[in-house]
């Protein structure tokens, strides 16, 4: 058998435009916390001018154990305390009922946004728990 070259390394995230791949990871923040109101701040990944297009959240958990985090009213935003615009107007998270459970949404809009961080904003909290939450869209940088 012929020898196939030196071996490479591929990374999963983020792509670049230039990569052939159009929808691509813009922010990601493992273990947002549903317990109390407030935001966590998601910054954007190698992007100055970005479009979203998905907001997957996932991974609902208490310590460990499956967390039904249906109540939860999230939203994100490009600036803190529900300010700047609304990528995703704060809703209930009524498809997330488990770790496994993995709830693709829609934005609010899917207008060209610059700001450097989005802020995943829980306005109603339930229980000590926490979500996973990926924001992929169209990199324009």
């Amino acid at each position: 058998m012929a020898n196939p070259g030196p071996a490479t390394t591929v990374s999963a995230h983020p792509q670049l435009l230039n990569s052939n791949q159009a929808v691509r990871l813009l922010a990601v923040y493992k273990g947002v916390s549903t317990a109390a109101a407030g935001d966590t701040q998601l910054p954007i990944i190698d992007s100055t001018s970005y479009s979203v297009q998905n907001i997957v959240v996932t991974n609902a958990n208490n310590n460990g154990t499956t967390a039904d985090v249906h109540t939860v009213v999230f939203g994100l935003y490009t600036a803190p305390a529900q300010g700047g615009t609304a990528v995703y107007s704060a809703t209930a998270l009524t498809s997330v009922t488990g770790s496994t459970v993995v709830d693709v949404i829609s934005p609010t809009t899917t207008a060209v946004q610059t700001a450097q961080n989005l802020y995943a904003n829980i306005s109603t909290p339930f229980v000590a728990a926490t979500v996973d939450v990926y924001v992929y869209g169209y990199d324009f940088s």
